[in-house]
């Protein structure tokens, strides 16, 4: 394909004990997806270009897709993965040959498709913090025209901190997933497929530590590690999504139609407590949102110099929101406060798009691309609490179920934000390459491509002042590249340049005690990336990436009250990125084998706030690491000692301006050992 793609395999990604969709990321060049909260709400960031803050209802401008499906809604694009074919991340802007229209790329998780060929799986872990990992699946035939199979995760943990106000566990996870697929094929020209999928995840406590001096506005200590942590009250995270689809595939003539269905639910529920235990604050929202999704594909046969591809998407969710921040009554005389918003908001996505490759001559090849693209979005936003003067009075009738709006009382409660609107966006993209092969295994491409994000709403507004309805998002993204293989297959390298280009770049920047939408006028991202994989003998395979970034907001006048960030960098843009993997296999006879695999990514410094670029909103550079030795039996059965996170960085994974703590640091999961049994059949 002549563009910049890494595709991982998912024998690989179980090797190199990956088990979260956005773990992905550290495989791939100028490429980051770090979450703040277990395994839920990723960050993804793509050259540059990403979701700073990816609240419910924001789209975000690299597709996620779960086997061709676009995965909308953010909370739920960090799924477990397991049972996978392979896994793709497609960068620069995407939505000529399938999916949704997105501006910094698109990233596919392939589940493995049912086979007439039984085979299967099963994978046991118990490492440090109780921490335990079941998975497995399995797949045969029930006939000669029907196959099924089916695949399962879980994971669960004691936690990877305390809670010093009441010794419960914080940063505690626990995770079951499960896809059922059924295959019939009726006739050789004609398959369908049809998959059942579940996921059911709850975090307890935030892995958080630190802030600005050591203690706090009531002179109260703040924590200073990972494993000092305070919290009132229940603080945790709940997801459940129930998910249907259907591909079905026909040959008609020479011709191949596909259509994709698919269905999908989502709940989702978070309470915190404060991270002092005196003050009593507490934060609540709930999310209640639907998917539905439809894809038409014609594509003529893969052969001759004409070959092209129309189709037809449609996107439509609905989202039911409710977010809640209270001071509860307290020991130490702050005051009491409360706020409460809600909003529904309804999204409907329609593209139309077709590809075209001819090939003039001989080893080159031309490839247009179009797609236009209608998105509608309307909203109802209704925000109520106590005024920020202060005025007024405020009763909790209920401190349980503060966030209640039938919690509160008083003289102090009115409307604070409202919003009722409807808008419509539309845009004309498209892509030009051209391609030409020296060899079979040799070829250079260049291409050109504009890209559109739509608009949206600030949905987490909760004064009048924070009410925005922001521009689509638009870029120009130019790429050369090279693919090649040599020494017989032995060496792969393929790399790519690339300039973007973009136009009213959507930005969330925090400026306390509020957050705001907002477009930047204009900035570009401009890098080189590589991709390297190596045989230098049978038993060694070596791979590896590296990227080079350079970004800059060129117009960012209003950013902040009285603040021009013109000039500043992309948010999660860090200059260097890099990977590398290796595995190396001991053959001692009768069919026992020992394999030891590592693998390393890289970061360089980072900034975590489009308008605030200093200390300490910023990451240094960080190494991140796993590394496994296994006895492979003759009967395909694995023993393995292993360890994640092998230099147990405490890096952060999100900074966040606090009002109360000058700052608050989420981090990765410290560094787990374990051992582990598999087995293939």
């Amino acid at each position: 394909m002549p563009a910049s793609i890494v595709a991982l395999s998912g024998d690989a990604l179980r090797d190199r004990l990956i088990t979260r969709a956005s773990d992905i990321s550290r495989f791939v060049p100028s490429f980051s997806a770090d979450t703040s909260v277990g395994n839920l709400t990723p960050r993804w960031y793509l050259r540059g270009i990403g979701n700073s803050v990816p609240g419910n209802g924001q789209t975000s401008p690299l597709g996620v897709y779960q086997d061709e499906v676009y995965v909308g809604i953010p909370v739920a694009q960090a799924f477990p993965v397991f049972d996978l074919e392979r896994v793709e991340v497609l960068s620069g802007p995407q939505g000529t040959l399938w999916g949704k229209n997105t501006t910094a790329g698109a990233i596919n998780f392939i589940s493995r498709k049912p086979s007439f060929d039984a085979s299967g799986y099963a994978r046991a872990e118990y490492g440090s913090y109780g921490s335990t990992l079941l998975e497995g699946a399995w797949g045969g035939p029930l006939s000669d025209k029907v196959a099924v199979r089916f695949a399962g995760h879980f994971r669960d943990d004691d936690g990877f901190a305390t809670n010093q106000h009441d010794g419960t566990p914080m940063g505690k996870n626990r995770e079951a997933a499960a896809r059922f697929s059924i295959l019939a094929k009726p006739t050789d020209t004609f398959e369908a497929l049809l998959r059942v999928q579940y996921r059911d995840y709850k975090n307890v406590g935030d892995i958080i530590y630190r802030g600005l001096g050591t203690t706090d506005s009531a002179g109260f200590p703040i924590p200073q590690s990972y494993k000092d942590n305070y919290s009132l009250g229940n603080s945790g995270q709940d997801l459940r999504q129930r998910g249907v689809q259907l591909n079905l595939d026909w040959d008609v003539g020479d011709l191949h139609l596909t259509s994709i269905t698919a269905y999908n639910e989502f709940k989702h529920r978070s309470e915190l407590g404060t991270q002092v235990n005196h003050e009593g604050t507490h934060t609540y929202s709930s999310l209640n949102a639907k998917a539905f999704s439809q894809e038409l594909r014609l594509a003529s046969p893969d052969e001759g110099r004409l070959k092209w591809i129309a189709g037809a998407n449609y996107y439509y969710e609905k989202l039911a929101s409710e977010a809640a921040t209270a001071v509860l009554p307290n020991t130490v005389g702050l005051k009491a406060s409360w706020t409460n918003t809600q909003f529904t908001q309804s999204n409907n996505s329609y593209g139309l798009f077709g590809n075209v490759t001819y090939e003039p001559i001989d080893n080159l090849e031309l490839i247009l691309g179009g797609r236009y693209t209608w998105e509608n979005k309307a909203i109802d936003l209704n925000t109520i609490g106590t005024a920020s003067g202060g005025t007024g009075t405020l009763t909790y009738l209920d401190t349980v179920a503060f966030w209640s709006r039938n919690s509160v009382t008083g003289t102090g409660i009115a409307t604070r934000a409202a919003q009722n609107e409807k808008r419509n966006w539309g845009a004309f993209t498209y892509d030009a390459t051209a391609k030409y092969n020296f060899t079979r295994d040799l070829n250079v491409y260049a291409r050109y491509a504009k890209g559109f994000r739509s608009g949206g709403f600030n949905t987490g507004a909760t004064l009048q002042t924070q009410v925005a309805t922001v521009d689509p998002e638009y870029v120009k993204s130019y790429e050369i590249g090279l693919k090649s293989e040599w020494l017989n297959g032995r060496l792969s390298a393929n790399l790519a340049a690339f300039y973007n280009d973009y136009t009213d770049i959507q930005v969330t920047v925090i400026q306390l005690p509020l957050s705001q939408l907002s477009n930047a006028g204009k900035g570009w991202s401009k890098g080189i990336e590589a991709v390297l994989s190596a045989r230098p003998v049978d038993a060694l395979h070596l791979s590896g990436t590296l990227g080079l970034l350079d970004t800059k907001y060129t117009e960012f006048p209003n950013c902040k009250s009285g603040v021009d960030c013109s000039g500043n960098q992309f948010v999660r843009a860090p200059h260097v990125t890099a990977s590398i993997a290796g595995d190396y296999t001991f053959d001692l006879g009768h069919g026992h084998r020992i394999v030891a695999e590592t693998n390393w990514s890289y970061r360089s410094h980072l900034y975590f706030n489009a308008g605030t670029q200093a200390a300490p909103l910023e990451q240094g550079p960080k190494w991140l690491g796993n590394a496994s030795l296994a006895w492979q039996l003759p009967n395909d059965i694995k023993l393995s000692v292993f360890a994640r996170n092998v230099t147990n960085s405490h890096a952060a994974s999100t900074l966040i301006p606090s009002a109360n703590f000058g700052y608050i640091k989420y981090i990765i999961e410290p560094r787990v050992w374990g051992g582990a049994v598999s087995v293939s059949f």
